[in-house]
């Protein structure tokens, strides 16, 4: 097995990461979608966007919306205004966004949290997503397939304590496991086999602070 930091793991994955079946993304997108309210108006930060997908349902929902990611292959594929650099050190000055988002991204940055923080504005909202904790005890890893090899992509532990930051009110912590949706995309790829046990404890967690 080959590992690799994200940033070249997902500029092998950038060319398809948009239209290969993914649970989690699945599951995360009906978590935190229902949460995005009316954003008209609103300056939203999708930070470690990837292709932008946040940015692009925010810009939908009437926000004005920025996307930044260190991998420019990802960024490539976002239709919104796409800035290159790293999650830890953001090129935006302080309180900048009324909500900013970050998903799947604390644990290649598990630091990031409090960059977030500084970019939005005292009483803006923070939001973010990853795998689980426990899904990651329970065996899970942050592995694809490249060119039959199997890739794993390095990643730092963390858990739900690194959730307190200073400066960051967490006011929700949804701890969803997958359901019948996500069983579709385990059958479609061929995977129904492994469903039962994958969804037997939470599978992502979607965080929502405010900015004090």
């Amino acid at each position: 097995m080959t590992a690799l930091l994200a940033q070249a793991a997902y500029r092998i994955l950038a060319q398809d990461y948009d239209t290969q079946p993914n649970a989690l993304l699945n599951l995360e997108e009906r978590t935190l979608g229902p949460l995005l309210d009316d954003l008209r108006g609103q300056r939203v930060v999708d930070a470690a966007a990837g292709t932008g997908r946040w940015a692009r349902y925010c810009e939908q929902r009437g926000a004005r919306a920025v996307s930044v990611d260190s991998c420019r292959e990802m960024l490539n594929h976002t239709e919104s205004l796409a800035v290159v650099a790293d999650v830890n050190r953001l090129p935006l000055k302080d309180g900048c966004a009324d909500a900013t988002i970050c998903a799947f991204a604390l644990g290649y940055a598990p630091a990031c949290l409090a960059e977030l923080c500084r970019i939005t504005r005292r009483g803006g909202v923070v939001f973010a997503s990853d795998v689980h904790p426990d899904a990651i005890r329970r065996g899970w890893t942050r592995t694809f397939r490249s060119g039959g090899e199997l890739v794993e992509v390095a990643h730092h532990p963390y858990s739900l304590k690194d959730l307190r930051v200073p400066g960051l009110e967490l006011t929700l912590l949804l701890e969803p496991c997958l359901g019948p949706p996500e069983r579709e995309i385990f059958a479609k790829l061929g995977r129904l086999h492994r469903f039962d046990e994958a969804a037997r404890g939470p599978a992502i967690f979607v965080a929502r602070w405010v900015r004090t």
